[in-house]
């Protein structure tokens, strides 16, 4: 079980350095040099959601400090930043994680300020 906890924490580390990327499942097993069977089944294991729900919800969830500290980015540009090709799919992605829109989301952030 050590080793399944190493494994996942390098391919935590992985999704953390790529976040501007679109990361597969081919991409975290070759990191790890395991099969993607093999990853996936290690991943369900360990966390209580799949593979990709986890970088989905790690990258709205980096996204979010965005929003709330860098006003001089627009939306579109921290979407992009954070590897998704138009704003409508992060927002979606955002939405769903979040239970706002981003700019929602933004605006209370910066009301608590």
């Amino acid at each position: 079980m050590d080793e399944y906890i190493r494994l996942m924490n390098k391919s935590e580390d992985y999704i953390e350095s790529h976040l501007s990327e679109k990361i597969s499942l081919d991409d975290l097993a070759n990191n790890v040099n395991i099969s993607k069977y093999h990853f996936h089944r290690i991943f369900s294991k360990c966390n209580d959601e799949m593979v990709k729900q986890f970088i989905t919800r790690i990258k709205v969830e980096r996204s979010g400090v965005f929003l709330a500290v860098r006003d001089d980015l627009s939306i579109t540009d921290i979407a992009l930043q954070y590897g998704y090709n138009d704003a409508s799919t992060f927002n979606k992605a955002f939405k769903k994680y979040m239970g706002m829109s981003p700019l929602e989301y933004r605006k209370a952030r910066n009301d608590k300020k």
